[in-house]
């Protein structure tokens, strides 16, 4: 069975893009520019609803649909749910009562507070790719059998770092 890491990298300052790499039994398989800012302003505010994505660890429970979400948004792709397991993501859920955090796509937005210094708008505290990145994630997850036969599906583990 195939395991799967998303490795994401951001930068201290959120209003920068950081990166997302996917990585199969140990091996690089792709990399994306991310987005893990939320809409809490400036400073750490991970620990509060709708901060910047927690650092920590977390496991990717399946790949979501996009039916009845908002497409502008969330992306005509789909999500990928995220449920913490350790470091700052588990605090943020537990004390912060942080939930429902995704890695989705949506429309990159004007410049702004909600789109930061690069390509990508801000959300409410989850990770936010281009339409055509979650796209081709949705692609690679599909062909390690995340989301066709639940019984093969492969490990998916996620770490968010700061750097």
């Amino acid at each position: 069975m195939a395991h799967v890491h998303l490795r994401v990298l951001f930068p201290r300052n959120r209003n920068r893009t950081g990166v997302l790499r996917v990585e199969q039994d140990g091996r690089i398989i792709a990399e994306f520019a991310a987005l893990g800012r939320g809409n809490r302003g400036q400073g750490d505010t991970s620990l509060l609803n709708e901060g910047n994505t927690p650092t920590g660890i977390y496991t990717a429970t399946g790949l979501e649909s996009a039916a009845g979400r908002d497409l502008k948004k969330y992306g005509p792709w789909g999500a990928v749910r995220l449920k913490p397991v350790g470091g700052q993501a588990l605090l943020a859920e537990r004390i912060g009562h942080r939930s429902g955090l995704l890695i989705h796509g949506g429309s990159l937005g004007s410049t702004g507070y909600w789109r930061g210094e690069g390509a990508l708008r801000a959300t409410h505290g989850c990770i936010r790719l281009s339409n055509e990145d979650i796209r081709r994630l949705k692609q690679i997850f599909e062909d390690a059998s995340l989301g066709k036969d639940k019984c093969a599906a492969p490990t998916v583990t996620v770490s968010v770092e700061e750097h």
